[in-house]
């Protein structure tokens, strides 16, 4: 049969919907939508009916979405769903697949669903080990594990809202671990007593110093005594708002990362944008250079859909 031409990529998370029309080959993608309408909403939406099945009011959703995509009958073949569609308040709930798994992605679970007319929806299962689980993340990983050396061991970081650090060896995936860091960072920023000791501003490298004070804590793991010194030091010393909020950074991502001093792996950094810059710099406070590789930007980007294609290609051999 062969890869199509075409495919669209669905990436439906907690909190964002994004459909894509893709080239199957360059990964252009062609037209595209997306909106804030998460699994938990489109869940609860659901919810509050009791017409139709979990299955068919996902369904139709997804087909209202496809109709503003502005694609082909021929180019609506296959819709490649990976996150939260697969979970229990989504389409229809897939187990999780347990590591290790093969860096081309063939030990994940999936399942092909008909919608409309003539569209096959892929649906892929997340991944779990013992202690921790993900649905999404997996797929980014096993786009990049293209830049990964397969006869090598190492730990592909995924910061985000909840940053997961996935340990590799010889090809497959064969452990993780979710950190809540930006989840945090926010709770802490909105909801704490530090809320008005801070002040979110762009980043400038005048931010450095006191970014890089936060990770050395945070790497010492002292940062629970150090929280509230950024309220102190904002009454006693009238400290910056502006730099308390990257010391908070600093504290929260010097602690996902310290543990690293203890590993010998090569450590490889996937995020774009301000993340990215931040990593970088509290990688480089503690760890070797020869130990840090930075996947490049466009990489990180088409992830997603280089995973979702390795997918696909299972499916239509």
């Amino acid at each position: 049969m062969g890869l199509p031409e075409k495919f669209i990529s669905c990436d439906w998370g907690t909190s964002n919907f994004r459909l894509r029309l893709v080239d199957s080959h360059s990964l252009t993608v062609l037209s595209e939508i997306s909106s804030n309408m998460g699994i938990k909403k489109c869940y609860q939406l659901y919810k509050q009916q009791d017409e139709q099945s979990q299955q068919a009011f996902f369904a139709d959703y997804l087909l209202a979405q496809l109709g503003k995509l502005d694609v082909d009958e021929a180019d609506s073949g296959y819709i490649v769903a990976s996150g939260m569609l697969s979970s229990s308040i989504g389409m229809q709930e897939l187990e999780y697949c347990e590591l290790p798994i093969a860096f081309n992605g063939e030990d994940l679970k999936s399942e092909k669903i008909g919608i409309g007319n003539c569209i096959n929806l892929l649906l892929i299962s997340g991944a779990r080990t013992n202690s921790d689980v993900m649905r999404g993340e997996e797929i980014q990983a096993i786009g990049l594990s293209d830049y990964l050396p397969e006869q090598e061991k190492g730990i592909l970081l995924l910061p985000g809202t909840h940053s997961k650090h996935v340990q590799f060896d010889t090809g497959h995936f064969i452990d993780f671990t979710t950190y809540m860091t930006g989840e945090l960072f926010e709770m802490l920023g909105k909801h704490s007593i530090l809320s008005t000791s801070l002040d979110q501003v762009e980043w400038s490298p005048s931010f450095k110093d006191v970014f890089v004070k936060g990770v050395k804590k945070g790497v010492a793991n002292q940062q629970m005594a150090s929280f509230f010194s950024i309220r102190a030091n904002s009454l006693i010393h009238k400290t910056p708002s502006k730099e308390n909020y990257y010391y908070l950074s600093g504290l929260l991502i010097g602690a996902e990362l310290g543990y690293l001093k203890y590993r010998s792996e090569t450590v490889y950094l996937a995020v774009t944008g301000i993340q990215n810059q931040l990593y970088q710099l509290a990688l480089k406070c503690f760890l070797p250079l020869d130990r840090i590789v930075c996947l490049e930007p466009q990489l990180i980007e088409t992830a997603l859909l280089v995973g979702q294609r390795k997918i696909l290609e299972k499916h239509v051999k």
